[in-house]
C-alpha cells in the first residue's frame, strides 16, 4: 500500500526549497563596478597628495593662497618704491626751491628788501636739467630789473654821479652758492645738494 505525499500529490521529485521553506533562495548577483567612482577616488587622493607636496614646499594649501600672498607682498614693495620716489620728489622740490630763491637775491641788490623780490618772482621760477634757473622765462637777472622797474618804490634811492655812492656790488655769497647748487645737480649728487640747502659749506 503506497503513502501519498499530500506536499507532491503529483508524486514526482520534490524541489528541496519549495518542501522546506527555511531554505535561503539562491544568492544575489554581486554589484556592478562603477568605473566612474574609481576615477573620482583617484583624482581625489592624488590631489590631496599634491596639495601636501604644495604645502610642504611653499607653506601655503594651494597655488592661489600663494599667488595672493605674493601679490601682496609685491603691493608693500610697491608701496615702499612709492615712498621714496615721493621722498626724493620733496628733497629735489626744496633744492629747485632754493636754487631759484639765491639766483633772485643774489641779484636784487638794488632793492630795498630783497626778500621781497624773491618772495614774488620766486613762484615764477624754474630749474632746468643742468640746474639753470628762469624766471617767467627770463633770466635772473632781467626778471630783478624788470620788476624794479615797475615797481621803482621797491629799489634803493640811486646816487647821483659825484654823490661819493657805492658802486653796486653782487652778492658774491648767493652766486657761488648757486654755482655749486648747479655743480651738485650736474654730478648728481643728492647728498651735497642737501647740505648746500641746510647751509653746510662743502
Amino acid at each position: 500500500m503506497s503513502t501519498e505525499d499530500p506536499a507532491n500529490p503529483s508524486g514526482g521529485a520534490v524541489n528541496p526549497a519549495a518542501a522546506n521553506p527555511q531554505n535561503p533562495a539562491a544568492p544575489a548577483p554581486a554589484a556592478a563596478i562603477d568605473p566612474s567612482a574609481i576615477e573620482q577616488a583617484a583624482t581625489a587622493k592624488a590631489r590631496a597628495e599634491a596639495s601636501a607636496q604644495f604645502k610642504e614646499a611653499t607653506g601655503y594649501d594651494s597655488p592661489e593662497a600663494f599667488k595672493e600672498a605674493k601679490l601682496k607682498s609685491e603691493g608693500k614693495l610697491q608701496e615702499l618704491a612709492d615712498t621714496k620716489t615721493q621722498e626724493l620728489e620733496v628733497v629735489k622740490g626744496q633744492y629747485h626751491q632754493t636754487l631759484i630763491s639765491n639766483a633772485i637775491l643774489s641779484h636784487a641788490a638794488d632793492a630795498i628788501d630783497p626778500s621781497d623780490v624773491a618772495a614774488l618772482l620766486s613762484g615764477q621760477g624754474k630749474v632746468d636739467t643742468n640746474g639753470v634757473v628762469t624766471i617767467g622765462g627770463k633770466s635772473p637777472a632781467d626778471a630783478v630789473k624788470d620788476l624794479l622797474a615797475s615797481k621803482p618804490h621797491w629799489a634803493k634811492p640811486q646816487g647821483q654821479p659825484g654823490s661819493g655812492a657805492p658802486p653796486h656790488q653782487p652778492l658774491a655769497d648767493g652766486e657761488k652758492t648757486q654755482q655749486a647748487y648747479q655743480d651738485a645737480a650736474k654730478r648728481g649728487d643728492v647728498l651735497g645738494m642737501l647740505k648746500i640747502n641746510n647751509g653746510v659749506k662743502q
